[in-house]
């Protein structure tokens, strides 16, 4: 940590203290991923249930741009339909976890779990009620969002 603390000071002199705005801002942006920031998980839950929901209020929009989302957002998108068999194990389970809730009359509601230590997945299931009043599960939305990402955010607010 002091090594690097040395060739910054080395780089300021060197330079003559005339840095350009864009090399602030990294300085600037460098410091604060190195900041100390305690948090309960309590709080990264409640991030993580923040940050999901703000993407899929994104993706509510008309034709939303998955890949694109993703890239803005920071996050790993991608749709589960039930019975097919493209999505990762534990994305399965939590559609087959809606899907028995919904048998159980249990209201299905968004939902973060941790995986691992350093990746949550928020999930939203897409619900439609027909004209027989039963209620069907289209699919289900998984964002995939790194633990370390939402730290940092919390950090800059």
């Amino acid at each position: 940590m002091k090594k690097s603390f040395i060739v910054l000071t080395v780089f300021l002199c060197a330079c003559g203290g005339s840095l350009s705005d864009e090399q602030r801002k990294q300085m600037r942006e460098a410091r604060e991923q190195q900041a100390i920031v305690k948090v309960t998980e309590s709080e990264i839950m409640d991030a993580a249930f923040a940050k999901g929901r703000d993407v899929m209020t994104r993706l509510k929009q008309s034709s939303p741009d998955t890949a694109k989302v993703s890239q803005e957002e920071s996050v790993k998108v991608h749709w589960l339909a039930p019975g097919k068999a493209q999505g990762l194990e534990i994305e399965q389970q939590l559609i087959d976890a809606y899907l028995n809730s919904m048998l159980s009359g249990v209201p299905l509601q968004d939902n973060v779990q941790k995986i691992g230590e350093d990746s949550l997945l928020y999930t939203n299931p897409v619900v439609i009620t027909r004209a027989d009043s039963s209620i069907e599960i289209k699919g289900t939305w998984n964002v995939w969002m790194s633990k370390r990402q939402l730290i940092i955010a919390m950090g800059k607010h």
